[in-house]
């Protein structure tokens, strides 16, 4: 049970990419957004001077709180309406099980610039990866092998998240602030959506929304004012492993919670010079894929040193 609470682990990690052994492509978490329920239409029966019918009523979500429309509105509206923001992200994962208390946690600095230009630094912590696209050319950089792959970049932020792109399946909620639509992005898959008031995060006020999906909970913090943003992303990923079947997930003590927060924003700001430019770091391999088997052109000698990895344990056993 200990290696599947690993391996989830290991699944958070961004971006999604291919497997190094099976060189197929990596399984990702639950996925932050669930594919949308078809469209539910009452049929009428005809008649000779039908009635004008209104538009397709679809069952996707249940009409949430009108405080938790107001802020995520307000939200995409922030950011769908900005040319270009950047801020900083911190990642954490808190897990626990059978008595065995765990910290992981990663560190990041995310830019965008519409239409396609993007930047998502790893800087510290649990191994990660860099993605930047300077609006032709999209590279991949894996800190722990040394090496990045080059792509053509793509046309617009929400192929980002298409397929296996390399915002797919990200557990940064990054994805969803890159979208054309930022409300239906985060509302797809949610079945209940509730407001749990104001409060302060890190000296701003907040509003406090709180959201069930079938996989999992999770709890958004928004800022209040002209230009909301993110402060804090919560997930409790206990349903996931009520999913995973076995033993009772409550009989093994289990408990996994992860932790988002952003911080320095800067919307429609300056842009520092640079910032969607990658320059490899030394000794590093340009790959055709970064787990593809091409370690013959790689240079010789042995592989630098993983990144330093950011665990805090705390075992009782």
């Amino acid at each position: 049970m200990k290696a599947k609470l690993i391996t989830l682990l290991a699944m958070m990690t961004l971006p999604a990419i291919a497997d190094p052994v099976t060189n197929a492509p990596a399984p990702v978490p639950p996925a932050a957004t669930n594919p949308p329920p078809v469209a539910v239409v009452t049929p009428v029966p005809a008649t000779t001077n039908p009635a004008p019918q209104p538009a397709a009523i679809t069952n996707s979500v249940p009409a949430p709180d009108p405080m938790v429309g107001k802020a995520l509105m307000a939200l995409g509206t922030t950011l769908q309406s900005a040319k270009h923001f950047r801020c900083q992200v911190m990642f954490r994962i808190n897990s626990e099980m059978e008595g065995m208390k765990q910290e992981i946690s990663a560190s990041y600095t995310l830019a965008a610039e519409k239409p396609n230009r993007l930047s998502l630094r790893f800087l510290k912590g649990m191994t990660g990866n860099t993605v930047v696209c300077d609006g032709n050319k999209l590279i991949t950089y894996a800190a722990m092998l040394n090496r990045y792959e080059e792509k053509e970049a793509p046309k617009s932020f929400e192929q980002f998240s298409q397929g296996l792109g390399p915002m797919s399946g990200n557990i940064l909620f990054v994805d969803n602030l890159l979208r054309d639509d930022i409300y239906a992005a985060i509302m797809d898959g949610v079945i209940k959506a509730a407001y749990a008031g104001r409060t302060t995060l890190d000296g701003q006020e907040c509003e406090h929304l709180k959201f069930e999906q079938d996989q999992f909970d999770w709890e958004l913090w928004v800022t209040t004012g002209i230009k909301p943003v993110v402060i804090q992303v919560v997930y409790d990923m206990a349903k996931s492993f009520t999913a995973m079947g076995g033993e009772p997930v409550p009989a093994r003590g289990m408990k996994m919670t992860v932790i988002n927060r952003f911080s320095d924003w800067v919307v429609d700001g300056d842009m520092p010079a640079g910032t969607f430019e990658f320059k490899p770091p030394a000794g590093a391999h340009k790959a055709e894929s970064l787990f593809a088997g091409d370690d013959e052109d790689a240079p010789e000698g042995p592989a630098p040193a993983a990144p330093a990895v950011n665990v805090k344990t705390n075992a009782t056993l």
